[in-house]
């Protein structure tokens, strides 16, 4: 099989950037290393998969004869964003290499047959569900982060996605924290639920973030095992996460007995600040909520370390309802409120041994639920 490509240097470098995040590290399997570069209906079709999420982008390309190689993704991507002239020209001549030619650089990069590398399933996937990009993405960056990274328990390093009537949901756990993000949408799901890996999701978000696409088609093959995300020029095919994800409205508080509101940007500065005493010391940081007149009131962070030393941190606050304290890892705090894009926060909590609740100001649907962490003498 011999074939000439000449291609864009700087979209094959960006298109090479998109599916080298697919790319496995499996020493065991070689191949998992590599981009599949093969011919697809006269463009370049790049592939790249880590055997539970495949990314492929197709971009245009002047191409004489037929292709298909697969290269070691590091090398190639390497190769390619050093060169300088604007045209890239490779040819492949039966062997598993590439002859790469770019101004005055010229360079072979071998690679492994196209044959050994794992099929990423294709899917027509016209009858798909079209999202609009941006709240796609705001909802995955508001839940994503809190699926756990423990591969122990398979289920919580997914989000559950819920598609019901006009609604989609997600949910994400490392039973620790919850996040929850409900939206209603022009379009109609049939009721369907399924474990995305988060990671795959992250993946979502960045590519939506490369292609600047307004509209991105989620699809559901009829396996049932699969989900399909296709943005622009670039497809992503990933595994679903068997199993039974934990019932999280069983751990939701029912009303609560102090309820905090304050501006997000200045809790969050907290934060940041309490953490560096805080990080020494398991992340613990003591919020102290007291409720004054007419519904003012002051939160307390403090914290404390005996190696490091000890911070408190003083804010006006309107808090009604009971004096309480109530500690939490600080950086589990720190994520929820920067997923948190309204100018004021809503924190509501029943006692220091019981879930609280972290909300905008007017939202009901989009929940964040930190479990507390254990004060000595309480």
């Amino acid at each position: 099989m011999t074939c000439k490509v000449t291609v864009q240097k700087n979209v094959f470098a960006e298109s090479l950037a998109i599916v080298g995040r697919a790319v496995g590290s499996h020493t065991h399997l070689p191949i998992l290393s590599n981009v599949l570069l093969s011919k697809d209906e006269g463009q370049l079709r790049l592939s790249a998969t880590d055997l539970t999420l495949g990314v492929t982008v197709w971009l245009d390309a002047h191409m004489d004869g037929e292709l298909g190689l697969t290269l070691p993704a590091k090398t190639l991507t390497d190769v390619v964003n050093s060169l300088v002239e604007p045209e890239v020209v490779f040819s492949v001549n039966g062997k598993p290499e590439a002859a790469l030619k770019c101004g005055a650089y010229k360079g072979v990069v071998k690679g492994i047959e196209a044959s050994e590398f794992p099929t990423i399933p294709e899917f027509d996937v016209s009858s798909g569900i079209s999202l609009d990009a941006n709240t796609l993405k705001e909802m995955i960056q508001n839940v994503a982060f809190a699926a756990s990274i423990d591969d122990s328990r398979p289920v919580l390093t997914g989000v559950l996605m819920n598609m019901e009537g006009k609604s989609l949901s997600m949910v994400g756990t490392d039973g620790f924290r919850l996040a929850i993000c409900k939206v209603d949408l022009p379009v109609t799901f049939a009721k369907k639920q399924m474990i995305v890996p988060a990671s795959t999701l992250k993946e979502v978000v960045r590519i939506i973030g490369a292609t600047k696409a307004s509209k991105i088609t989620l699809f559901l093959p009829l396996t049932g095992s699969q989900v399909v995300f296709r943005c622009e020029n670039v497809q992503i095919v990933s595994q679903l996460i068997d199993g039974k994800y934990p019932d999280y409205q069983a751990i939701l508080p029912k009303g609560y007995k102090t309820r905090t509101v304050i501006a997000t940007a200045d809790l969050l500065k907290a934060c940041k600040q309490a953490s560096i005493i805080a990080r020494e010391g398991s992340n613990v940081v003591r919020f102290h909520l007291q409720p004054g007149s007419d519904q003012t009131g002051k939160l307390k962070l403090l914290a404390e370390s005996d190696e490091t030393g000890a911070s408190e941190i003083e804010l006006d606050a309107t808090i009604e309802g009971q004096e309480l304290e109530i500690a939490f890892n600080v950086k589990f705090m720190q994520d929820g409120l920067e997923a948190i894009t309204a100018k004021n926060v809503v924190f509501e909590a029943n006692a220091h041994n019981t879930p609280a609740v972290i909300r905008s100001t007017g939202e009901e649907e989009n929940l964040y639920v930190l479990m507390p962490m254990h004060i000595d003498g309480k």
